[in-house]
């Protein structure tokens, strides 16, 4: 299995992002003020952070504290629209990539998504369950969720020539079981 695949078949969109700036000249005429009004349009926030999860409680949850990143393939943020953070379990012996991702998208959005499939009906939390749809052998298993402003989903791809030590539904079940205090409100 290709890394670089695995991350590019997780990822879609680009997010405009708006800055401005402003202030006077030295020298220059102020401007007369208006005695017309203009009601801006408010600019998204950003999603949730799941970096910000504390390192207590990725270590609780059986992740590699050391591992942690927003890419794999350097510094640069993988998507503009979705805020990502990734973890291995512990070595010796690591043998799947967790990555956590969070956007302003809903799960329809999400099942959309030609990369994914065989998603579960929604469970009494309204969570998700589903798999990568790659042709070939691989491990992977998936858990999303809508919460207030957005979605929330954790993917298990298991790293290349590494042998599972489980099975990846199980061991993401474990994984978001243990992390839910730390995330965003679900969705009602």
């Amino acid at each position: 299995m290709s890394v670089t695949r695995w991350w590019a078949a997780g990822l879609v969109g680009v997010m405009v992002s708006v800055a401005g700036c402003g202030g006077a000249t030295e020298g220059a005429p102020l401007a007369e003020p208006t005695t017309t009004s203009v009601v801006a349009t408010p600019v998204a926030d950003e999603p949730w952070d799941p970096c910000t999860i504390p390192d207590s409680a990725v270590e609780a949850a059986g992740l590699d504290v050391d591992s942690k990143s927003t890419n794999l393939f350097g510094d640069a943020p993988l998507s503009t629209d979705w805020k990502t953070c990734i973890w291995t379990d512990p070595d010796p012996g690591s043998w799947y990539f967790l990555g956590v991702f969070s956007g302003h998208h809903d799960l329809a959005y999400l099942e959309s998504n030609e990369q994914f499939g065989d998603f579960t009906a929604p469970d009494s939390a309204g969570a998700v369950q589903f798999r990568r749809t790659a042709n070939y052998d691989e491990v992977s298993c998936g858990v999303a969720y809508e919460v207030v402003g957005g979605i929330v989903y954790f993917m298990l791809d298991g790293r290349a020539g590494r042998e599972p030590k489980g099975e990846p539904c199980s061991e993401i079940g474990r994984v978001t079981d243990s992390l839910q205090t730390n995330l965003p409100a679900r969705a009602r």
